[in-house]
């Protein structure tokens, strides 16, 4: 295994585990619960769980009683594109990395079930639903060794490979940065989805000044350009008109997402975006 896989994983390891990362992914915002009964209310009980119409009825405030589904099937897609090859700090693939190895222990630490995708324009690789958390440390290793480089993520392509694998309702996390044409509303209603969007601040705000030249990481095709303040102000311009209609798409979807840059500690970042 690659030294900087290593390094992840004990990283991601120490901070789950010393940590309550995963106290924060095991409910969905719906409950996830089945009705059992109506009995009365007592103090403490959850009032959002109060049976109006039965306490119309007289006799006392009721409440309704649930089976809790303990056991939640938890999905972490990585999704695989090119821009993930750059970073002014560290690679925004390492990054997106060492998080699908924080959800993973964290899923795994809470007994879920675990079920792993490494996605483009179809599954590149997949893990079956397993409680095993050997399958850390693979997907740590796969997330590091991948090419990313030439990758261009297609979000219709993803959206129908849920609707075909995933059976049941799931807790899922999409970790990627998050460009290009992005419509996760075939899924959203099903699910509960968490968007992790891994960024460089560089790649935001390209405080540069000269000829350089410049490697689409999607297509590999290269230009020479100079930049000036003129140019950055457009590029910049652009990516918040891009994140802008990103944003709204997520909160018509009940989507939550957070940003992630390269240069922060990544355990702290997750856990804010996580607890909402």
């Amino acid at each position: 295994m690659q030294q900087v896989a290593k390094e992840i994983l004990l990283r991601a390891k120490k901070d789950v585990f010393s940590g309550n990362l995963g106290n924060h992914i095991t409910t969905f915002k719906g409950d996830g619960l089945d009705f059992r009964e109506i009995r009365d209310y007592d103090y403490g009980d959850d009032i959002r769980k109060i049976n109006w119409k039965a306490t119309a009825k007289g006799n006392g405030l009721k409440t309704n009683v649930f089976n809790e589904e303990r056991e939640l099937n938890i999905v972490i897609a990585f999704m695989l594109s090119g821009s993930l090859h750059f970073g002014s700090v560290k690679l925004k693939q390492e990054v997106a990395t060492e998080i699908m190895a924080l959800l993973a222990f964290s899923a795994l630490k809470n007994d879920n079930r675990l079920q792993s995708v490494f996605f483009e324009k179809k599954i590149e690789k997949f893990f079956e639903p397993t409680k095993n958390d050997a399958i850390v440390y693979q997907l740590v290793d796969s997330a590091v060794s991948f090419d990313t480089l030439g990758r261009e993520v297609n979000y219709q392509a993803f959206c129908d490979f849920v609707n075909g694998v995933v059976k049941q309702k799931s807790l899922i996390f999409m970790v990627g940065d998050f460009y290009g044409d992005v419509d996760l509303s075939q899924i959203a209603h099903k699910n509960e989805l968490y968007a992790i969007i891994v960024r460089d601040r560089l790649e935001e705000n390209p405080n540069l000044n000269g000829e350089f030249e410049l490697v689409d990481t999607n297509s590999l095709s290269s230009s020479e350009m100079t930049l000036n303040k003129e140019v950055a102000s457009e590029y910049q311009k652009l990516i918040q008109e891009h994140d802008e209609k990103l944003r709204e798409h997520f909160l018509q979807h009940q989507i939550t997402y957070g940003k992630i840059y390269t240069d922060e500690d990544i355990y702290i970042r997750l856990s804010e975006i996580i607890k909402g």
